[in-house]
């Protein structure tokens, strides 16, 4: 080898050292796991305070990295009857500004996307004025399978009628993966996130097919009551792909003494 050659060996191999020092001495940021709460009906932003320092305990226990993320707050639903009104739930003087919230919509039907993006943009404006830092807007609907593309074509109109700066999300089930597997992945890509319910424990099996439907669609959050320890099976499988982002549900069996999430 010549001197030449020698030389930018030599300086290849320094350049490794350096690189490798700068790795060790720089600080890891990525978390194993980052997991919002659900703020429900009759609930406090106290609640889940309480259950999230459990959590987190829980994590240190388990010698996870686990980061809190946001609230997603219950503000309007809509129940069985077509034509009823919308009941209002949480209001912003329960939580504080320094706050990262996703204002979530519960309809039991289908509502018209008008009267839904209506309320959202009302909502939304009462919220900011109020303070408080709205980063996005989540639908509650369970949609079925056969119909995820007409869910779509409504969610994308409601897209249109707010602000380009609120990102819409949905809850979705893990039946939609199931059942209709290209409709679900077309769908999870018209949102910025699918919270996938895993609430119903003994009805919601995860299943090998599940996962692998659901293996190539990154903007997942996993959805579990707050008693139900299946999240670790799943985050085991699924942490490969990537941050493994959770919500949780507060429940009596949180020890809050409050009103049950919806099953």
């Amino acid at each position: 080898m010549g001197l030449i050659g020698w030389g930018k060996t030599r300086g290849i191999q320094s350049g490794i050292f350096l690189l490798w020092v700068f790795l060790a001495l720089s600080p890891v940021h990525a978390q194993n796991l980052i997991f919002d709460h659900w703020v429900w009906a009759g609930q406090s932003q106290s609640d889940r305070d309480q259950h999230q320092q459990k959590f987190i305990s829980d994590c240190e226990a388990l010698k996870l990295s686990c980061e809190a993320g946001g609230a997603r707050v219950l503000v309007r639903s809509w129940g069985h009857d077509a034509d009823q009104k919308s009941t209002l739930h949480q209001s912003p003087k329960y939580f504080q500004d320094t706050e990262k919230l996703i204002l979530t919509y519960r309809m039991e039907n289908h509502v018209n996307s008008r009267e839904v993006s209506a309320f959202i943009n009302r909502d939304v404006n009462i919220w900011k004025r109020a303070g408080r830092n709205i980063i996005g807007v989540e639908i509650d609907y369970d949609s079925p399978s056969s119909k995820l593309d007409e869910y779509r074509v409504w969610l994308l109109d409601i897209k249109k009628r707010i602000p380009a700066d609120i990102s819409v999300r949905i809850t979705g089930l893990p039946t939609w993966f199931e059942d209709n597997r290209q409709g679900a992945r077309t769908l999870a890509t018209a949102v910025s996130e699918i919270s996938l319910m895993f609430y119903r424990q003994k009805q919601t099996p995860i299943t090998g097919h599940l996962l692998d439907a659901i293996k190539k669609v990154h903007n997942i959050r996993y959805g579990f009551l707050c008693d139900d320890n299946r999240w670790l099976s799943l985050y085991k499988e699924q942490k490969k792909y990537g941050t493994f982002r959770m919500a949780i549900f507060i429940t009596a069996e949180c020890h809050v003494d409050r009103e049950l999430a919806p099953s």
